[in-house]
């Protein structure tokens, strides 16, 4: 009997799109206006919004230059033609290390979430391995199949929002934010980085590089990825504060969750509508997690060239629920994401970047 394949394993343009998307809009958005709020003073955590996420267009530019660049070849192998071999192992191990840690992070930021808004009497660690097995069920198959989920997904995961931002703009009062422009250039600088740790993930695109047909324009691609979460962002931050102030945001750990509990649709067609916001939020999050799960496995599979995938994947398994559940509250949890999130900074930016200047003035391409 013969496995299923697909008949095309290679990615466009509307794809990449949807992938970059999907692995920026993650756990970050449910937490975000509180982080704003407490830096910001009155509504302008939009202009910190927009200033995070012209940096990730930036930074994603760069990314899929280097994509492009080298098209065709693995992140590990291009990496190793730009670099000499122990530097691109130590690169290898960086972002391996990275996605692993990140990957850990989403798994315990939606054991939390779903225990305090859906199972209630279900312990955090029931809630995390049964999330991470259906992740290394994901993960099990191929990269297309993942790809091919974040496609499936993300349209309902945008229409859900949509219903979310329709129905709730009877909640909203304009004058709760205002006044305008009134927050200090520092106050802005600090909301501007907790926006950025949101925005991070489009990285992953390095590592989509042997799929990507020859005619994708991965520049335009990577910039509508970016710009579909920043616009989420953007909606969720001035409807938190429109309805729950300032003040209020600030003092409310999930305001996104928060919001859609406010939300009533017409006819009480859902009493709770958070519950379904939440569940369709799940998705994003799942998506999120198989990538960067399958990103780290990439990673260590590229410095021990003879483990398989799966064993790979098992051996993973359960060292990434043991560092899931490290944290013992709150304050160690938020540690582990800032960890993450300055991690991020390095594989989004600073590493793309030093690797994209080698290239050029080495003259080095896949062709060339």
């Amino acid at each position: 009997m013969k496995t299923f394949e697909y008949g095309d394993n290679q990615i466009g343009s509307r794809e990449v799109s949807m992938t970059i998307s999907s692995i920026m809009i993650g756990v970050g958005i449910l937490t975000m206006p509180n982080l704003l709020a407490k830096h910001v003073e009155s509504s302008d955590g939009w202009i910190s919004i927009l200033a995070a996420g012209l940096l990730a267009a930036i930074f994603g530019l760069v990314i899929s230059r280097l994509t492009s660049r080298f098209q065709g070849d693995t992140f590990h192998r291009f990496t190793a033609r730009i670099t000499a071999g122990p530097i691109a192992a130590i690169v290898s191990a960086i972002y391996g290390m990275y996605f692993f840690l990140y990957l850990c992070f989403e798994v315990r930021a939606l054991a939390r979430i779903a225990k305090l808004y859906l199972f209630e009497n279900t312990p955090v660690a029931v809630i995390s391995v049964a999330f991470l097995l259906v992740v290394v069920y994901a993960v099990s198959g191929t990269t297309t199949a993942i790809i091919r989920l974040n496609a499936m997904f993300l349209p309902i995961v945008l229409l859900i929002s949509a219903f979310v931002f329709i129905f709730g703009i009877q909640l909203v009062s304009v004058d709760n934010l205002r006044p305008f422009l009134v927050s200090a250039p520092s106050s802005l600088a600090a909301g501007t980085k907790d926006a950025s740790f949101s925005l991070l993930g489009f990285e992953v695109l390095l590592f989509y590089a042997p799929l990507l047909r020859s005619a994708v324009r991965t520049d335009k691609a990577m910039l509508i990825g970016i710009a579909i979460p920043v616009a989420l962002y953007l909606l969720t931050y001035v409807y938190s504060i429109a309805i729950f102030t300032r003040e209020g945001t600030a003092q409310i750990v999930y305001p996104t969750v928060e919001v859609a509990k406010e939300v009533r649709l017409p006819g009480q067609f859902f009493e709770r509508l958070e519950s379904v916001f939440f569940t369709v939020w799940i998705m994003t999050i799942f998506n999120t997690s198989s990538m960067a799960f399958e990103a780290s496995v990439s990673c260590i599979k590229a410095l021990f060239t003879k483990l398989e995938k799966r064993v790979c994947i098992w051996i993973l398994c359960p060292v990434a629920y043991v560092v899931s559940m490290l944290p013992k509250d709150a304050a160690q949890f938020n540690k582990l994401g800032i960890f993450v999130s300055y991690l991020g900074y390095a594989t989004a930016a600073v590493i793309p970047v030093a690797l994209l200047l080698v290239s050029k003035l080495r003259g080095g391409a896949r062709n060339g």
